[in-house]
């Protein structure tokens, strides 16, 4: 569990992140503000890592902020904090990605965003994963980017590892479909 000092007038004293939440859930924000101080760098990198757009990746951290406040109260184990706020996220970013993909569809989007391939006939590792379906591009970047186990996948997309498993499987077997057997990066 993560702690963090928390000032309550002139006695200081450490929090477990069960606390946290509790006090945030009391209505202090000041609690829900160090509760996510000790995380912010971690959404960021998810968020990046899921996006490839700095912009875009702050843009879905601050949705999550927005929906993990609006929501808090409705976190009935706060044990799963963390888990609960990166499932947040995931899903800001798949918000995100389906915006930036549909304004790309429409034309109302500027060039620059999304992947451009510098060369000229090579498909980049980074597009080839940005290319897979949303539970599988998770999954990826959860894995092989975060460096989460695969209970701690299932635990975040809220599905059995068997799952993750499978879907895993399928991801790579796309992925070393697209970019050729040379690449042997995720096996």
């Amino acid at each position: 569990m993560q702690s963090n000092k928390y000032e309550n007038g002139k006695e200081g004293f450490w929090l477990d992140t069960k606390e946290w939440v509790a006090a945030a859930k009391a209505g202090k924000e000041e609690a829900f503000l160090a509760l996510l101080e000790t995380r912010k760098e971690r959404l960021f990198r998810i968020a990046i890592g899921y996006l490839h757009n700095e912009t875009d990746a702050l843009d879905a951290v601050q949705e999550t902020v927005c929906r993990a406040f609006q929501n808090l109260k409705k976190l009935k184990q706060p044990e799963y904090f963390d888990t609960w706020l990166v499932r947040i996220l995931l899903n800001a970013c798949a918000d995100e990605y389906r915006r930036k993909r549909k304004m790309a569809y429409t034309g109302k989007e500027s060039k620059g965003t999304g992947f451009e391939d510098t060369s000229d006939t090579r498909v980049s590792l980074r597009q080839a994963v940005d290319q897979l379906p949303p539970e599988q591009k998770e999954i990826i970047i959860l894995k092989y980017y975060q460096q989460f186990t695969l209970s701690e996948v299932a635990a975040l997309l809220e599905c059995p590892e068997g799952t993750v498993k499978t879907r895993l499987h399928k991801a790579l077997v796309k992925l070393r479909k697209t970019l050729g057997e040379e690449v042997t990066c995720f096996a």
